[in-house]
């Protein structure tokens, strides 16, 4: 063995936490090119290598070339002395064939040198191109800003002694030294030399870095690819990867064959024959040569989901997909839509197992996904959906096949966020649909939009729905998806409906959907506050269900005490710990969903928020709300006479809409702050006496955004520009580039998820905490309702752990301030720390803040008086109005 055969193999990777176990620097680099094989065999699509710009056996070169060479930055002076510490034999060996570590060593400059940066300046140096090299600097998560030429003069390089040490000898040792790795990747890659390298663009970039974080991340793990004894000098296993794909044990990849859905197919998938529009919609998607974009506009009802799912199977069949992304704008709407999509992915994994995930905030606590299987089980069964432990981390949950998601965790595909890259690679490999596009601002539509620019340049199917969008609104979405700045106006001015705009490659379509549904009249009249109660009356005494939808939570709470006299009331908002609001949602769904009788709809009043509107099948007798922008207006209108019945009330037998004016024309009203005011006096000068859905939901919501000039517009305009203006802070930049050089600049704070879901939210306009009781004898206690409010213990087991999760609240966004905000953290971290010690080892309620309540369910925070119950939820007073 020649003296650079000697230092290769001492060469250090990593350490166990004594001397006594090490990883060879070249035994970690064949363990990352054995497992990036295994992906590129057995995880990815077929589509992904053309999605990257290469040839399917030039993209595995090119991977395996990358995993084998990823790491050569460790090969540095001052990283192997460094870790040279802990392994004092290796070191002695390194300085023994003939590198010279020099005592004095500056050790704590190394971190101005991480390695993943020092390797794409070696790489570069080894005459690399850099579109390669830049990927293996990016694999620890973030790109560098720019790099430096190890081939400058000593002087110019920042940190020299970090790379060669003090002696000058080392320099020609340690270029032996990486261009002996250098080669050795290029061989085992099957690169004749450096020339055959591929070049590659910006996006391409994204996509091989998470591969590559994602084959590091497995071959770091030591429960697949254990250290070895630090006696093992030259170890030569070569099933290592083979012994750890085994064990990982990944689900068979999904791979749907059908590109044409009869049907029969259809019927069998969701237990119905498809309407006319849902057959029209998948005619044009299995029409379709080179999919992209499809915008899905149709009323609330008519079956967009299944027609999603279903045309995301056609897609993945046509595109090589191996998997389907579904985002929703809430928690409420992804755990209320995830059965549907369980049921519906059940069905796709007839022969083999597939992984699936709810990936959001308190996805741990929803119990149908607690149930689902974890790991592929042992038995006979060769099918079916489980939960693989290696996706169950926000950063890789997108990973998995089928997910069900909060639309945020889409909306960070244009986040400048450490390890982006991986979700970049999950969500390239999906059809992605995101329902209720409608719901989101300006502020998350630049998101959107930047998210849809690289989707396009992947190549990904992407399936976005809404019950209608302004036409300007559409088209900047499907331009987005394009990368193109003008768009034929003819696209604008369409006001058919049900309607469906698509690319075909390049060119986009339009197409006027049939309709077979129902056509209903809704009779619009005005009302004042004053009126509510009246109102209700009038319909619940002769047997009717009326819904009362309001912009604030406030507001829900007044009129349901209001109302509590003359009627039965249940009230639903935001502000209920998780259990109770589950509670409701079934109450909704069982005493006014679709299948409610008339005795459970009888006198009943439900009064709720903006949570009302979305996703929950529930069907009023009457309905009465508060002013807001037309097109969800007519959303809250869509869950009046929703389903046929053989019976409704005498004075509830037309559909009628109250819409109360009083509230939005107080200039100090809360809607004024929600809403913009153009839109709200838009929608009111615009709002007919009455309304034919769908006929009018498209007229009438293009009439409302439609180009005004006057002072409320010009205000309106420039709120919009300061949203998009606050977005471009987190916001990564086009997919058009040579380089991801500077790409996550100035990231996002990678260890806080609601910090990460806040910036692509335009701040956080509330933050959760957990609602406890805290007796005069200083125990905890569950509230009333929840587990019969039994004593928690000090320091409480994995199960009572996880019931203490779910007392999960959503704060008011009185309470979450850019003014106040912090104050409030703090006082909440100084009432509860001192009692929750015990929590903090649980990786439910580390780092969770609770919020203590007192017998009579009664709390103070920073000068409110707060109440819960589960009447009403949480309620707040200011000290001052309870004197």
């Amino acid at each position: 063995m020649n003296f650079t055969e000697q230092i290769l193999y001492s060469l250090m990777a990593k350490t166990g936490k004594n001397s006594s176990e090490w990883l060879p620097l070249l035994q970690h680099l064949q363990d990352t090119a054995d497992i990036m094989s295994c992906l590129c065999d057995e995880f990815l699509s077929p589509s992904f290598a053309k999605a990257c710009g290469l040839e399917e056996n030039e993209f595995k070169k090119l991977a395996i070339f990358l995993a084998a060479v990823h790491d050569i930055g460790k090969a540095i002076v001052v990283f192997q002395y460094k870790i040279g510490d802990k392994l004092p034999e290796r070191k002695s060996a390194l300085e023994a064939s003939g590198i010279n570590f020099n005592a004095s060593h500056d050790k704590g400059k190394a971190k101005q040198t991480p390695h993943a940066f020092a390797g794409e300046e070696i790489l570069n140096l080894l005459g690399c191109p850099e579109c390669v090299s830049t990927v293996v600097g990016s694999h620890h998560g973030v790109p560098a800003e720019s790099v430096q030429d190890l081939s400058w003069p000593q002087e110019d390089i920042a940190f020299y002694e970090n790379y060669y040490g003090r002696d000058k000898e080392n320099v020609e040792v340690l270029q032996d030294i990486w261009q002996t790795i250098f080669d050795m990747a290029l061989d085992y890659a099957g690169f004749l030399d450096v020339s055959e390298l591929p070049d590659i663009d910006r996006s391409s970039q994204m996509l091989l870095s998470g591969m590559l974080i994602m084959a590091d991340w497995l071959a770091s793990n030591t429960e697949l690819f254990p250290l070895l004894s630090v006696e093992d000098l030259k170890p030569d296993d070569k099933l290592r990867a083979e012994r750890a794909w085994a064990k990982l044990d990944f689900p068979q990849m999904w791979n749907p064959e059908r590109s044409v859905i009869s049907n029969e197919d259809f019927k069998e998938a969701f237990g119905f024959e498809p309407r006319l529009v849902q057959s029209e919609v998948l005619k044009i998607v299995e029409n379709s040569e080179n999919p992209g974009i499809y915008i899905f506009e149709a009323p609330m009802g008519c079956g967009k989901t299944e027609t999603s799912l279903a045309a995301s199977e056609i897609l993945a069949s046509k595109c090589g997909k191996n998997g389907v992304f579904f985002g929703l704008p809430t928690q409420a709407t992804a755990n209320g839509i995830f059965p549907r999509i369980l049921s519906w992915a059940e069905k796709q994994s007839t022969e083999f197992y597939h992984s699936v995930q709810l990936n959001h905030g308190s996805a741990v606590l929803n119990p149908l996904f607690q149930n689902i299987q974890r790991g592929i089980p042992q038995e006979e069964s060769d099918s079916g959906l489980i939960i693989h432990n290696w996706f169950c981390d926000s950063k890789k949950a997108c990973l998995a096949d089928f997910v069900t998601a909060t639309v945020d965790q889409m909306l960070m595909l244009a986040l400048k966020r450490k390890h982006v890259m991986l979700l970049h690679l999950g969500l390239s490999e999906k059809v992605v649909v995101i329902d209720e596009v409608h719901a989101y601002d300006a502020y998350m539509s630049e998101y959107l939009e930047m998210a849809l620019q690289w989707l396009g340049s992947y190549n990904t199917p992407v399936i976005l729905l809404s019950a209608t969008l302004p036409s300007a609104r559409r088209m900047s979405l499907v331009r987005a998806y394009l990368g193109i700045k003008k768009s034929d106006d003819r696209f604008e001015k369409e006001q058919g409906y049900p309607l469906l705009t698509w690319t075909d490659g390049k060119d986009i379509r339009q197409q006027r959907l049939s309709y077979d549904g129902v056509h209903k009249t809704v009779s619009v009249k005005t009302c004042v506050s004053d009126d509510v109660v009246q109102l209700v009356k009038n319909v619940t005494e002769n047997g009717g269900c009326v819904g009362v939808i309001v912009n604030t939570v406030r507001r829900a709470q007044m009129f349901a005490e209001l109302l509590q006299d003359n009627a039965k009331v249940l009230l639903y908002h935001a502000q209920f710990v998780l259990p109770d609001r589950a509670k409701k949602e079934k109450q909704l769904v069982d005493l006014v969903g679709k299948n409610s009788t008339p005795e459970s709809r009888s006198g009943l009043v439900v009064v709720g928020t903006q949570v009302l509107e979305q996703s929950l099948d529930i069907d009023f007798d009457m309905l009465i709300t508060d002013m807001c922008p037309m097109d969800l207006l007519l959303q809250r209108m869509g869950r009046l006479h929703r389903h046929e019945r053989g019976v409704r009330p005498d004075t509830a037998q037309t559909p009628v809409c109250y819409v109360i004016t009083d509230e939005y024309t107080n200039m100090e009203s809360a809607s004024r702050k929600i809403y913009s005011h153009w839109l709200i006096n838009k929608t009111a000068d615009t709002l007919p006496d009455s309304i034919t859905l769908p006929d009018d939901i498209s007229p009438l919501v293009q009439e409302v955004y439609s180009v005004t000039s006057d002072e409320c517009y010009d205000k309106y305009i420039n709120e919009q520009k300061k949203s998009k203006s606050r977005a471009d802070c987190f916001r990564i930049s086009k997919p058009k580039g040579k380089s991801i050089h500077g790409l996550l600049s100035k990231p996002v704070e990678t260890g806080d998820e609601q910090l990460a879901q806040a910036a692509v939210r335009d701040g956080i306009s509330s933050f959760d905490v957990l609602l406890m009781q805290l007796s005069a004898d200083e125990k905890i206690h569950f509230l009333p309702d929840q587990y019969g409010g039994a004593e928690v213990s000090e320091c409480p087991d994995d199960e009572e752990c996880r019931r203490i999760a779910e007392q999960k609240l959503r704060l008011p966004t009185m309470f979450c301030q850019s003014w106040n905000i912090d104050k409030n953290i703090r006082e909440l971290k100084n009432n509860c720390m001192k009692y929750i010690a015990g929590w903090q080892n649980s990786p439910w309620l580390k780092n969770q803040l609770v919020l203590f309540l007192d017998e009579d369910l009664k709390g103070e925070l920073n000068g409110y008086d707060l109440h819960y119950s589960f009447e009403k939820g949480l309620e707040f007073t200011k000290k001052e109005e309870c004197e």
